[in-house]
This record gives C-alpha cells, sequence and structure tokens, in this order.
C-alpha cells in the first residue's frame, strides 16, 4: 500500500479530525499538528484507534517538539514506512514498537474479468458460487447510492440489528457521528434492496483514486445468500468501471476481505520516550 493512500484518506482531513475529536473527548487536548495533539507532555493521535483507520504521516522537528514541551510519542496504526520514518528523523531515548491491527486494500485492474482472474481458481469459484446462489433465490439486484435521511435512518437500525458488539456499537453519539458524516463530501451509502426491504448497506468514503469501506450492515435473515459478499462485488465492478486505483478494505483481518483478493498490511503502535 503506498503512503499516498493513507495521506489521501478521509481521516487525514480536517471535517474528519474535528468530528472524531469530539467522538473521543479530546477536546481539552491542545492541538499540534494536523491529526495530532498534546496532553501532558504527550503527543497523541487525534481520535481514536477504533473510528480511524490511518493516520497522517507525522512532519515536525526535533526543535519544534522541544518547544511544546513534549517528552513522548504515543502513536498508533502506523504503516512500516511511517515508523521508519519517524525513528530515523527523531533523536530518542526510547523506542516501543508493537505490531497492532491489520488493514486489507486491493489494487483494481483494468476489467473485470482480469480482476476474477487474479482471484485465482479457488476464491474465483466460491465467489461465482455465492452470486449465483443470490441470484437464484433473490433475482438480480441493482447497486444503489444514498446519502440522504431515509437510507441513513434504516443503515443505522439494520447496524442496531447486529449480533454482538456490532449491535452495541452503534448508539446515540456513535449515530450523530456518522451522521455528521454523510455532510461531509464523499461519503456515501451504497445498498442493494429486496422488494424495497434493505438487505445489505456499505459506508463508505470515495475518491478520484478510490473508495474506502468505512462501516457496512447486512440483513441477518439473507445470511445464507451472502448479501455483503454480492454488495461489495458489486462495488469492485462499478469501481473498476471507472477506473478507480484501489478498494480499501480498511482494518480488520476479515476472512471475507482477503477472499475478495485484499492484501494485508500490517499497522503498528510506536510509543517513543525523547
Amino acid at each position: 500500500m503506498e503512503l499516498k493512500q493513507i495521506n489521501k484518506s478521509p481521516f487525514t482531513q480536517t471535517k474528519f479530525l474535528e468530528l472524531v475529536k469530539n467522538l473521543s473527548n479530546q477536546n481539552d487536548f491542545e492541538d499540534f499538528k494536523k491529526g495530532y495533539c498534546i496532553d501532558g507532555g504527550i503527543l497523541y493521535n487525534i481520535g481514536n484507534r477504533d473510528y480511524v483507520d490511518y493516520r497522517p504521516s507525522l512532519k515536525t522537528t526535533q526543535k519544534a517538539l522541544g518547544k511544546r514541551s513534549i517528552t513522548s510519542l504515543e502513536l498508533d496504526s502506523l504503516t512500516y514506512e511511517q515508523v521508519k520514518q519517524l525513528l530515523k528523523d527523531k533523536q530518542y531515548k526510547d523506542a516501543i514498537i508493537k505490531k497492532s491491527d491489520y488493514s486489507i486494500s486491493l489494487n483494481l485492474p483494468n476489467n473485470y474479468d482480469l480482476y476474477l482472474k487474479n482471484l485465482g481458481k479457488k476464491k474465483r469459484h466460491e465467489l461465482k458460487r455465492k452470486k449465483s446462489k443470490f441470484k437464484t433465490q433473490l433475482n438480480e439486484v441493482e447497486l444503489k447510492i444514498g446519502d440522504d435521511q431515509l437510507i441513513f435512518n434504516k443503515f443505522v437500525e439494520q447496524h442496531k440489528l447486529s449480533d454482538g458488539k456490532k449491535g452495541s456499537f452503534m448508539n446515540q453519539e456513535v449515530e450523530l457521528f456518522f451522521q455528521n458524516l454523510l455532510t461531509i463530501k464523499g461519503w456515501k451509502i451504497y445498498f442493494i434492496e429486496n422488494d424495497k426491504e434493505l438487505i445489505s448497506s456499505a459506508f463508505v468514503y470515495e475518491n478520484k483514486k478510490g473508495c474506502y469501506l468505512y462501516n457496512s450492515t447486512k440483513n441477518s435473515e439473507f445470511d445464507d445468500v451472502n448479501p455483503g459478499i454480492v454488495l461489495i462485488d458489486l462495488i469492485i465492478q462499478k469501481m473498476i468501471k471507472e477506473k478507480k486505483d484501489f478498494f480499501d478494505f480498511l482494518k480488520g483481518f476479515d476472512r471475507y476481505k482477503v477472499d475478495l483478493g485484499g492484501s494485508p498490511t500490517q499497522l503498528y503502535d510506536l510509543a517513543i520516550t525523547l
């Protein structure tokens, strides 16, 4: 994964960072640079790691850190290249590097047939089988796009009906966060329906180069026909037709992401004592 895919992601944009800072209760922290803040002499990333998949590269000097009385850095969700550059640029007493999350991304080829070929025989066969089963039971569906209140309400409702932690994730504060995201250019919801009933949705950010899958839902009543896989496949087809470079599944080593052709990138946490 290239750094420009990270540095051009929604997670480095001012409007997103303002929203996620509120959500992470960091309003009392002092701003440092874009994507970073200071509290008690420690430099942190803005926003909880659960809501921010990538971090902007930190470009600053040792002198600027000292001027703000920063004694340590506690950062997360960094690529190997970002960690290497930070350690190269800074004089430090101690550094602790820990493997953390994986992000998974798919480089898009020129056409969908080539995408299927690149999947390999086993994964290609499995994808075709799931799509065929879906079509046999539910007929063909159309990929739709929405950013209005009606589709957002359906997205939230379906999210709250999910099992386990996913179902309890969408509390009132988080719901407001997602609603505010939809007011920012590039954020939208892709979805598929069956007889006007939402069966799967994907909350994404899209720019000229690609698409970032931020969150998704599915109707559990249709689990046996894999509506989530069908939806993502339709989005990938759309991105290929539009000559986009990538489809980024973001954090989480979920099996379906790899089965759909994604490649993992190890992310790291970094603690530096200056």
